[in-house]
């Protein structure tokens, strides 16, 4: 497995960060891209590594998009690591000469110690603390025209089956896994589309702020990472999906008293959230699609860094698949039972 890192005197060059002390080294845990840890004269940095999608004109534009709403974050005070922007042109990006025909897309921040939440944690007093920062990320009402029916994608039964045929013919052991939950995947993304004409406005917020987006501090404060994925959201989806994540949903049926802390702390930070309803988590089965889709598209060769990358879409794609048939049982008990008290 190619484990080299971005060229290190260059990552200093683009984001000031002064003389660096040895080499980088690697970051295990990322699902999508490379994290390295970086000495420099002038403390300690994270080197995010980017599996860009150079055939998405957006890809770049997104970034910046999201990087508006963490400064806006670090602006008002709420828990985070401090980005790094490129020292030129103040942009979270910079592109860097590799040894490849494509450059290297890097951004960086200051180092964050502390302990990164691990992803079958379903701990209460951490998702209330994360429940705290939604509410005041969400009171800052930071404006977007994107409409939902622009955020919500339905992929179609035609690209289903199309994903479906490539597994079989690539041999894929569990290919027949995806022909058999495609009556599923069409019913989940007719849940999807109905959504797609809600009128409620939408806000710019993190979309990511699941356990493994967190890291816990020696002094027990919860602070909120990764924020390349924020972008528009409907705050009710975006808390519904947060407590399922936090709650243990893809691990089995969720805990409702960690979804309960969440939504109850969400609440007493100010934020809006009761009555619970169904439709509450169309984001979050828009995403689980979404994850769905892309981890076949790397189980089958797309977006890879290298064959470990094939082998983790491998497994996150079979555990979606596993888990499709009961988060479409579980939508109207989770409104009814899970997520508030």
């Amino acid at each position: 497995m190619d484990e080299a890192p971005p060229d290190t005197l260059a990552v200093c060059d683009a984001f000031d960060l002064g003389t660096p002390i040895g080499t980088m080294s690697v970051v295990p845990g990322g699902l999508s891209h490379r994290m390295w840890r970086l000495a420099t004269a002038r403390g300690h940095f994270a080197v995010k590594e980017l599996n860009r999608n150079f055939d998405d004109p957006g890809y770049m534009p997104w970034f910046e998009r999201a990087f508006a709403v963490e400064m806006a974050a670090l602006r008002v005070g709420l828990p985070l690591p401090r980005p790094v922007p490129v020292v030129t042109t103040g942009a979270c990006l910079a592109e860097l000469p590799s040894p490849g025909t494509r450059p290297t897309t890097v951004r960086v921040h200051e180092w964050l110690d502390g302990v990164t939440v691990p992803m079958d944690a379903r701990d209460p007093a951490v998702a209330a603390q994360v429940g705290t920062i939604l509410a005041r990320l969400h009171a800052l009402r930071l404006p977007t025209p994107v409409t939902i029916g622009e955020m919500l994608r339905a992929y179609g039964g035609e690209h289903w089956r199309g994903l479906a045929e490539r597994l079989d013919a690539a041999d894929v052991p569990w290919a027949p896994h995806l022909s058999a939950a495609l009556a599923v995947i069409d019913e989940l993304e007719g849940f999807v589309a109905d959504a797609r004409t809600d009128p409620a406005p939408l806000i710019m917020s993190h979309r990511d702020a699941y356990q493994n987006n967190v890291i816990v501090t020696e002094d027990g404060r919860a602070k909120l990472v990764d924020w390349d994925g924020a972008g528009p959201v409907n705050p009710r989806h975006e808390v519904a999906t947060a407590a399922l994540n936090w709650a243990g949903v893809h691990l089995g049926e969720p805990d409702p008293r960690v979804a309960r802390a969440m939504t109850a702390a969400y609440r007493a930070g100010g934020g809006e959230f009761d009555a619970p309803r169904k439709a509450d988590f169309v984001e979050f089965i828009g995403d689980v699609l979404s994850w769905l889709e892309y981890n076949i598209r790397r189980t089958l060769g797309e977006r890879l860094h290298d064959e470990s990358d094939r082998a983790l879409g491998d497994r996150q794609a079979r555990q979606m698949l596993e888990n499709l048939p009961r988060f479409e049982r579980s939508l109207d008990s989770w409104a009814r039972d899970t997520i508030c008290a």
